[in-house]
């Protein structure tokens, strides 16, 4: 009898070891951002966003390999299957056909339209009209706002930067009359300037969730393992927040 116990402990660990080790590697990407997911000396990928992710992974079961990459390369990656996870939000026209996301938000993430100290607030969007706009390169925005800028009745003109950084000295510049960029984005850059905030009016919110790519082959069992992973460190008073790390 005892023997037996031993044999089905045995067993049992094994199948546990085994199953663990079969899990595929979880392919990662994010956007380079100051304190959300950047490289380290050594050449780590670090910061609050890789923290949370890679917690809620470990707590799915899944280990991960993490990369940074620009934002083309995270959505050409999700549509191929190269990428099987990126921390963001689904609003890039066309790559919600190739995905899916998780139920849960890691955060709101809001975008704002910044003006210069000393000017009125606008109103947004009627203030815009016949403005200049300055925008980031390759970022995405939401359907709505994509309607209300590309709407030629509008009359905007559009410069585009490279970084946030380089955005925010634009507007403080007189390059454009308006910065619409996402919050945390600007506030990243103006520390990194040594600035107060800017002046700005919020006009979109967005959820971010992992965006999952449907060519990884376990996109679905993915999702349920990591949306219950989730649940059951929010239920230990884990703050899952990213916004608020």
């Amino acid at each position: 009898m005892k023997k037996a116990a031993v044999w089905l402990a045995l067993f049992l660990l094994c199948s546990g070891v085994c199953t663990a080790a079969q899990q595929p590697v979880v392919q990662v990407a994010f956007l380079n951002f100051s304190g959300y997911a950047e490289r380290d000396e050594s050449g780590r990928v670090v910061g609050k966003g890789v923290d949370l992710t890679t917690r809620l992974l470990h707590e799915a079961g899944y280990r991960a390999e993490l990369r940074i990459l620009p934002a083309a390369r995270i959505w050409l990656g999700l549509e191929s299957g190269e990428v099987h996870v990126w921390p963001g939000m689904l609003n890039k026209p066309g790559l919600a056909e190739h995905t899916l996301q998780t139920e849960r938000d890691l955060g709101r993430v809001g975008i704002n339209l910044y003006h210069l100290p000393g000017t009125p607030p606008p109103r947004w969007p009627e203030d815009i009209q016949g403005k200049s706009l300055i925008m980031i390169t390759n970022f995405t925005y939401t359907t709505a706002l994509r309607q209300i800028l590309s709407d030629p009745a509008r009359d905007l003109t559009v410069h585009k930067s490279n970084s946030h950084v380089g955005a925010v000295q634009m507007l403080l510049r007189g390059r454009g009359d308006y910065l619409l960029d996402y919050r945390t984005q600007v506030s990243s850059a103006l520390e990194t300037l040594g600035m107060q905030a800017l002046p700005s009016v919020g006009v979109a919110e967005l959820p971010m969730r992992f965006v999952l790519s449907r060519q990884s082959g376990f996109a679905e069992r993915l999702k349920t393992d990591l949306d219950a992973a989730f649940d059951r460190l929010q239920a230990q008073g884990v703050e899952l927040d990213v916004t608020r790390q």
